[in-house]
């Protein structure tokens, strides 16, 4: 690929730029349409259950772009946003609020200190040669090998990552005590005294639920409470979902004056048959499919098949810690104990699979993982090779013309293969969540946490890797003949496509904030129900936020941030718009947009954590490369020692802090029991627990209407 020239990523930077803004000036004008509520706003109406927002007369103010979302957005405290919408989302935005602190210094320092060091080596500073230039004039690339220039570079690396370290350890304390303050001060939730039992051995005498029972009033006599069995079918779930869908619309609708519902058809499609009140046809359509759901229960309770599986309730948390954390047996592999997951988060089609089997369903799918790693990297490379102008121009000699035009080429050179890329990776998430699903983990937060990691070690695979080197082939043959080599290998490749990165943030970085905050398929989708099918939306379907496709996008471009932070600081700039975008974006979708399905109280940050120190260890691997490569020796020996101070860093952060994470410490078990002994709230309690596992499939169908629309409602509602 052709070298780009400053202007040339500046013509970029203004065309994303002016698509940003389109975006949000969209935005603004269609949250503000009544029709469009249920859409840009649907966690603000169901929090406020079913409060309208928008006009309905005409206001000329309703059609011109605003910026009063932004301000609301950047108001959002962090107290706020733990209210509204739980820790997970905090821990989601301090992410951001790492990023500038980390990235905002080194762009301050990389922009002032080493561009000018990388650059001003017989040149000129002015304004016309810079903007001729390229890229590589502004990179570690322009300073001559041996450069005595390069203790600038080596004091850099030292410095940030001794940042880095200050700024994480920071954060992980500040998260661990929001956590323990969310434990402090968190309602009785059924996960606090509910541990999951898994490979339940198998007799021939009782059945699954009376070895729990017997086993348990064995062993835990004065902490046992009771047992919820699981059981194999799971075709209940799509009819449970439909009816809670239309119970929303009944709810909904009952709220709004009879002149306001719209009549509607109830034929085909809503084109035929007579039209009539729609809460009349939703409260029609709800009996119908509460009486198919009751037929079904009926069957279900005749042929009903438990698995080697149970929730087991106890009196107190502090008898739950105690059965989680033990080993019921001599046997590893039997009676299988771990703290239960919250109701809304229980992925039932998941603990059907058997424990004993687990371990090599995991195996396969991580080996078909990396088959799917391995050949996406031929439609990936065709897409960053069709990318380049010279391959176009070749493939399609009637456009030689056109291509040879300097703006078209400069943005073809640059624009087309990050978003050939970017479009390529859109279906990575789903694809990681579908094969995450085979491995049997009991949550659906475990589930996405997983997958988040899957996701994350494709996109850095594909996007940097093999961008990098080009053909995976040829690394491996290097790497056998001299594996000293890897870090020059890896500062060589690098450096060579800082041109290709600096158009993928901007693409899909950039404009992928501008599609989540317009959300056009939702929207189109909403287009086509309203004006084409003529039917209405009454209730909001508030989504939970996506982590398993918005996390993986962040931590590659902090990857990305920390792989360049030396070898090319002019990248930084355009991180920082990326970072501040999406904090203001997400902010936004959090108050209005996303409404949590389940809480972990955090537990999505020791991961994050852990790939940040993964950024962090490769971007000292690779400053040692750069320094080998510079014909530096001495300088790549005293970066030497930033490997094993990474690793005992993170070490030491996972004995001080991890822990809070993983389980609820005896000392706050034991003082929340106590004070709700003291209050008598013990059996309000046990009442709530014996609905709270109960397998959904025989659950009278009138409690699954009444669930709390979060999915994790407390046990003591209004108890503080």
């Amino acid at each position: 690929m052709t070298a780009t020239k400053v202007s040339g990523l500046l013509l970029t930077a203004i065309i994303n730029i002016f698509l940003e803004i389109v975006c949000f000036a969209l935005y603004s004008i269609f949250r503000k349409q009544p029709s469009n509520a249920n859409i840009y706003l649907a966690a603000r109406i169901q929090r406020e259950k079913g409060s309208r927002h928008g006009s309905r007369s005409f206001a000329i103010d309703n059609y011109l772009p605003s910026s009063d979302w932004l301000k609301e957005a950047w108001k959002l405290s962090e107290d706020e946003i733990m209210k509204t919408a739980g820790l997970d989302s905090l821990v989601f935005i301090r992410i951001y609020m790492f990023c500038f602190r980390f990235f905002g210094a080194c762009t301050i320092v990389g922009v002032f200190v080493l561009v000018p060091v990388n650059y001003l080596y017989e040149q000129i500073f002015d304004i016309d040669t810079i903007t001729s230039a390229t890229l590589d004039k502004f990179t570690v690339s322009n300073v001559t090998d041996g450069s005595e220039r390069l203790w600038v570079h080596f004091g850099f690396l030292y410095a940030i990552s001794f940042l880095a370290y200050i700024l994480l350890y920071l954060e992980y304390k500040h998260i661990a005590r929001r956590r323990v303050d969310y434990l402090h001060s968190a309602q009785p939730e059924p996960g606090q005294f509910t541990i999951l039992v898994r490979a339940i051995p198998k007799s021939s005498q009782q059945t699954y639920s009376q070895q729990v029972d017997d086993f348990f009033c064995n062993y835990y006599p004065d902490t046992y409470l009771l047992q919820r069995s699981v059981y194999a079918d799971t075709k209940w779930q799509k009819s449970l979902e439909e009816i809670q869908r239309v119970s929303r619309e009944v709810q909904f609708l009952s709220l709004l004056p009879a002149k306001e519902r719209t009549p509607q058809r109830n034929g085909l499609l809503g084109l035929s048959g007579r039209k009539e009140d729609p809460l009349n046809y939703y409260l029609s359509h709800l009996e119908e499919l509460k009486n198919k759901f009751k037929k079904f229960q009926a069957k279900f309770v005749e042929v009903k098949q438990e698995i080697p599986a149970a929730f087991v309730s106890f009196r107190t948390r502090w008898g739950a810690a105690v059965a989680a954390q033990t080993r019921q047996t001599p046997k590893p592999s039997e009676w299988v104990t771990e703290l239960a997951p919250e109701p809304g988060d229980v992925n039932w089609r998941s603990l059907s699979i058997w424990f004993s089997v687990l371990w090599v369903i995991r195996i396969v799918v991580g080996i078909i993982f990396v088959c799917i790693t391995i050949l996406y990297f031929v439609p990936a490379g065709l897409a960053y090779t069709l990318g380049t102008l010279e391959n176009l121009k070749t493939l399609f000699p009637f456009a030689t013309q056109i291509l040879s035009i300097p703006v078209v080429g400069t943005l073809v050179n640059g624009y087309l293969p990050s978003l050939l890329l970017a479009i390529l990776y859109l279906a990575v998430p789903s694809l990681m969540l579908f094969l995450t699903e085979f491995e049997g983990y009991p949550s659906i937060s475990e589930q996405e946490i997983q997958t988040c990691g899957k996701v994350f070690l494709f996109l850095v695979t594909n996007s940097f890797f093999l961008v990098a080197y080009g053909s995976v082939l040829n690394l491996l043959d290097q790497v056998i003949e001299s594996p000293r080599q890897i870090p020059s290998l890896l500062a060589s490749a690098v450096t060579s496509q800082v041109n290709f990165f600096m158009n993928f943030v901007m693409t899909k970085g950039w404009t992928g904030y501008a599609i989540e905050i317009l959300q056009p398929k939702v929207f189109f989708l909403g287009f086509f129900w309203r004006r084409v099918l003529r039917k209405r939306q009454y209730g909001p379907y508030a989504e939970s936020l996506p982590y398993y496709k918005a996390l993986p996008n962040l931590l590659l471009f902090i990857f990305i941030g920390f792989i360049y932070v030396i070898i090319a600081p002019l990248m930084l700039p355009f991180l920082m718009i990326y970072f501040f975008v999406g904090y203001i974006v997400f902010r936004n979708q959090i108050l209005n947009r996303y409404e949590p399905t389940y809480e972990t109280g955090g537990r999505y940050w020791p991961h994050i954590h852990n790939r940040i120190v993964f950024s962090v260890f490769m971007m000292q691997i690779i400053g040692i490369g750069m320094f080998g490569v510079k014909h530096k020796p001495l300088l790549s020996t005293l970066s030497v020692p930033l490997l094993p101070l990474t690793l005992l860093f993170h070490h030491y952060c996972s004995l001080r802090f991890r822990p809070v994470f993983e389980e609820m410490s005896m000392q706050v078990a034991v003082s929340k029991d106590m004070d709700e002994e003291k209050k008598g709230l013990r059996e309000q309690i046990y009442r709530k627990l014996r609905m709270a596992y109960l397998y959904p499939a025989l659950q009278p169908v009138d409690y699954n209407d009444q669930r709390d629309s979060s999915s994790h409602a407390p046990l003591l509602s209004g108890q503080q």
